[in-house]
């Protein structure tokens, strides 16, 4: 699975994370409402105890109840208790914010999970026991380790393009692995074609309107030509805002800021 960064899913446990993160919570309230029923105490038993509230050097000194944690040791417990706490709720913020995989990326790895894969023309092998790959299951727990790429639909439209034509992987692929269905390409080659892709297309985007506008206002002039010219314009903003919307991780106000201007 280390073969290639698609192939890198995994569990994030959240629902393990939701129950210990409560669990932790818990513990917090509870240490809450210890430390203020003790501020209370002392605001409403003398005017010494008082006098703690007010003085850390004070309430620090002040000798210790058997079988009572004093506000020092209780303070000393909300902080520990803090601090594991923040540190699971990041790492759960952590796990969230990881993305989660595609379809195609889902699909590959279980299918290479469940039929397996064979080499040197033996029966093909099941990499894990059955047990260990149920986690491929439950898609809506699984994140991927690759990194968010804003066009990784086009890569798996050109990876089943070089599929269709029958592209042989290179020598660097090829080693990867002896099964005839399981195929590699060079990361570095698809990521050049689908960025010669995207340029071709803003290319066209720029010169298609302008040579149609062009070509419009240098004809004779009647009654439709301004309309051409709006209907032209129109047109090319409502594809631009569908490029930006499909190749881009742009949100709703930047294709927006983009599109008017």
């Amino acid at each position: 699975m280390d073969s290639e960064d698609t192939f890198g899913i995994y569990r994030r446990f959240g629902f393990l994370y939701s129950r210990v993160l409560l669990s932790k919570q818990d513990e917090l309230r509870r240490l809450e409402d210890d430390l203020d029923a003790m501020d209370r105490s002392d605001a409403n038993t003398s005017d010494k105890t008082r006098k703690c509230l007010k003085s850390r050097t004070k309430d620090f000194a002040r000798p210790s109840t058997p079988g009572l944690h004093t506000r020092k040791e209780l303070l000393q417990i909300v902080q520990s208790k803090l601090y594991e706490y923040g540190q699971i709720l990041l790492q759960a913020q952590q796990m969230v914010s990881l993305n989660k995989p595609a379809d195609r990326d889902h699909l590959s790895v279980l299918n290479f999970l469940e039929n397996g894969y064979e080499e040197n023309g033996e029966p093909p092998l099941r990499p894990l026991m059955e047990a260990d790959s149920e986690f491929i299951y439950r898609k809506e727990d699984l994140v991927t380790l690759r990194p968010g790429r804003e066009s990784a639909w086009l890569d798996a439209f050109v990876e089943k393009l070089l599929k269709m034509i029958h592209c042989k992987p290179v020598q660097e692929t090829r080693l990867k692995s002896n099964s005839p269905h399981i195929q590699y390409y060079t990361k570095q080659r698809v990521d050049r074609l689908v960025t010669f892709i995207i340029s071709a297309i803003m290319l066209i985007l720029l010169v298609v309107p302008t040579y149609a506008l062009y070509h419009v206002t240098n004809i004779k002039a009647s009654s439709t030509t301004n309309a051409t010219c709006i209907g032209i314009l129109l047109v090319a903003t409502l594809v631009f805002s569908a490029v930006l919307s499909l190749f881009t991780k742009a949100k709703r106000h930047e294709i927006l800021g983009a599109s008017a201007a």
